[in-house]
């Protein structure tokens, strides 16, 4: 890992913290959009098969900035990649849950894709950097942050959905909140060398990435659907409101989050092995939970253990990547990215062809058989966690 040997002790804290606030800054914002995800549909009017193609359509375009993203990283190092695409996200946050057109919204919406994958790596990669200048376990706090910032951006979003601001006002107000936090973070974001040399091109999976990809797929595909659909989810099953049924992911990223910022102590206790097993299992058991339930507390609580289930099989698959041999932190993040999401890029039009012909209940069960595979596939950490 490349680093510069004679940073200060206060200098890689002050970055801990720094990259922190922009996993924090990024949950917000998916958690907003999550919140948001019903009222677009309702006010443009579109049926769940446009929709899920929407959906695809974010998808395409994170899948398609990721490996990019890997030579990027190791030409211009992650600080000013992290940076950049942080402050495009914001941008994109405040229109897509405005614009008023089907086709602007499709634009806005691979726009938006582009911007969040390729700062879901720069970031991973500059986090992954500070974990090793710090020389202990870190990455799962990262992802604690994210995931906080999930939940913080869907009660908010619950709240301005509930305050008639669901249109686009709220989410405008939450872009330029967002850039401005961004920007105080900056000059703390912490800059290590280029690594022009490790993974300075495409950076497709191959080698170890390919097993940590698959995993990563499955997780994300889970992941993914909880951000699109659990608010369908909880009104289809169980009768709620829009605003009420935002909580359905909150319940998700606040267990989520819990665990990750105990991810890192769980993980030298039991090892990465045991932890990826039952994290796939309460990943298959949450869903099939929040699936069959028609009652609320019982759907919500189902949300919850998929989130502590989920909560460190990333940040471990991310951590192995970045130490793939002959790879850079940022190629390595890339590689099992642009596979991972591959999650995300399939689930919307599976997930919705078969929400089509069903319902999205018997979508997400279907999906939930990914936690099983997790937790039987999950010696692929062994050696690289």
């Amino acid at each position: 890992m490349n680093r510069i040997s004679t940073t200060s002790t206060q200098t890689v804290e002050a970055g801990r913290w720094a990259i922190s606030t922009v996993f924090l800054l990024n949950g917000m914002g998916i958690g907003l959009w999550a919140a948001h995800v019903p009222v677009v549909q309702a006010r443009m009017g579109i049926d769940t098969s446009t929709l899920s193609m929407v959906l695809l359509t974010i998808a395409a375009g994170a899948l398609l900035a990721m490996p990019l993203m890997g030579g990027l990283t190791s030409r211009f190092g992650t600080r000013r990649t992290t940076l950049v695409s942080g402050f495009a996200f914001a941008l994109l946050l405040g229109l897509i849950m405005k614009v008023g057109e089907l086709p602007l919204l499709f634009a806005t919406a691979f726009l938006f894709g582009v911007c969040n994958g390729a700062l879901d790596v720069a970031m991973n990669a500059n986090a992954s950097e500070v974990e090793t200048a710090r020389g202990r376990p870190t990455m799962s706090s990262f992802h604690g942050f994210f995931s906080l910032g999930g939940l913080i951006g869907a009660a908010l979003g619950g709240l301005i959905i509930g305050q008639g601001l669901g249109h686009g006002e709220g989410a405008i107000m939450m872009a330029v909140a967002t850039a401005v936090v961004l920007a105080l973070a900056a000059p703390r974001v912490m800059a290590f060398a280029p690594t022009h040399g490790a993974g300075s091109h495409f950076s497709l999976p191959r080698g170890a990435a390919i097993g940590l990809g698959l995993l990563a797929m499955l997780c994300f595909a889970v992941e993914g659907a909880l951000v699109d659909w659990s608010g369908l989810l909880m009104q289809e099953r169980t009768g709620a409101d829009p605003a009420t049924a935002a909580l359905g992911f909150s319940a998700f990223s606040v267990a989520m989050a819990a665990c990750r910022f105990a991810g890192d102590r769980l993980i030298v206790r039991f090892g990465a092995l045991r932890i990826m097993v039952a994290g796939g299992v309460a990943m298959f058991a949450g869903l099939a939970t929040a699936v069959l339930s028609t009652h609320f507390l019982l759907s919500a609580c189902g949300f919850a253990l998929i989130g502590l289930g989920a909560a460190n099989v990333v940040p471990l698959l991310f951590g192995a990547a970045s130490r793939i041999p002959g790879m850079s932190a940022g190629a390595g993040v890339a590689a099992v990215a642009t596979l991972g999401y591959g999650g995300l890029l399939l689930a919307p039009p599976v997930l919705g062809w078969i929400a089509t012909q069903s319902s999205v209940m018997m979508a997400l069960g279907v999906l939930s058989l990914s936690g099983l595979v997790i937790a039987l596939s999950a010696r692929v950490v062994k050696g690289h966690a």
